[in-house]
């Protein structure tokens, strides 16, 4: 049963993308971490254009914090350990190349797990890595 233009079931053409994470190396408190996701998608559903600006009648100010990633993205998130996990960037990464990279800033040593999430901006697919740090 169709609702509108949405049809979840199976004859749905849009697959999750899939994700891998290149291996990493050791990881220490004193040298933040480069992470690489490895994405590929079936590019459904297709990206939809950036909103065209409005011209701000005159006096508005808008401040722009940036905007966000269309299409494929890999968002990183610590999903556990000892203490906080920073990521630079922080937020969606876009997919560039099949690759989206962050890099890791761990304020303690111990045992960590790191959830990345690709998302095609409909469907999602998560990967967690598990390592020591030092």
């Amino acid at each position: 049963m169709t609702r509108g233009n949405l049809n979840p079931g199976d004859d749905d053409p849009n697959r999750p993308p899939s994700i891998t994470v290149a291996p990493i190396a050791a990881a220490s408190v004193s040298n933040p971490l480069t992470l690489t996701a490895l994405v590929t998608d079936d590019g459904l559903p297709k990206p939809r254009p950036p909103p065209k600006p409005r011209s701000a009648p005159v006096g508005q100010v808008n401040i722009s914090t940036g905007s966000r990633p269309r299409g494929l993205t890999v968002t990183w998130l610590e999903y556990r350990g000892p203490a906080k996990v920073t990521f630079d960037p922080a937020g969606p990464i876009a997919v560039s190349g099949g690759e989206a990279v962050t890099t890791a800033h761990f304020t303690a040593p111990g045992i960590y797990v790191l959830r990345a999430t690709a998302s095609d901006g409909a469907l999602s697919t998560p990967i967690d890595i598990t390592f020591t740090v030092n």
